[in-house]
């Protein structure tokens, strides 16, 4: 499976926005968002569920790396 930061990077490319669109979008802080393409940070729960509604996908797609 694609990592966390390829994920994000594949989608924020595909729709075509900038980083700190998808932070106004999302209200996700821009530095988390960066700190997961830079593979720094994971993606948490609330991450998942609220870019799974951003980009109109099943959570389970963003969750396919995720451990608590």
């Amino acid at each position: 499976p694609a990592s966390d930061a390829d994920m994000l990077r594949h989608l924020i490319e595909a729709r075509g926005i900038s980083q700190m669109q998808l932070s106004r979008d999302t209200g996700l802080p821009k530095s988390t968002i960066s700190e997961v393409l830079a593979g720094k940070k994971r993606f948490s729960r609330k991450m998942i569920h609220t870019l799974a509604s951003y980009f109109h996908l099943d959570g389970s797609i963003l969750a396919a790396n995720y451990s608590e």
